[in-house]
């Protein structure tokens, strides 16, 4: 049993580093930049230039990889769920039968 928590520990840990990584990156790349629009899987952002400048960019989309991320993490740990109750239900079928 100690094994199998240490995996779902070391798993949790490492999902939440990734998620903390890329909620950096997303503020690495909106640093200093206006966001021109949001959805569920990217966002949008404009350049911005001093007032006088005559560049003009068009919005640029960069990925929402928090949200990849914190879907990801979800579905391990529904994984982890699903397994750790099937092991437990196996375990307790296996005590009952040997009585």
């Amino acid at each position: 049993m100690t094994v199998r928590l240490t995996t779902v520990i070391i798993a949790n840990v490492i999902m939440g580093l990734l998620l903390y990584l890329s909620s950096q990156l997303v503020l690495s790349v909106l640093n200093g930049e206006t966001l021109s629009g949001f959805n569920i899987f990217s966002f949008t952002y404009t350049v911005t230039f001093p007032p006088n400048s005559t560049i003009a960019v068009a919005p640029t989309p960069v990925p929402n990889f928090p949200f990849y991320v914190f879907v990801a993490f979800i579905v391990v740990n529904a994984y982890f769920i699903i397994k750790l109750q099937r092991d437990k239900g196996t375990k307790q079928n296996l005590s009952y039968n040997n009585a």
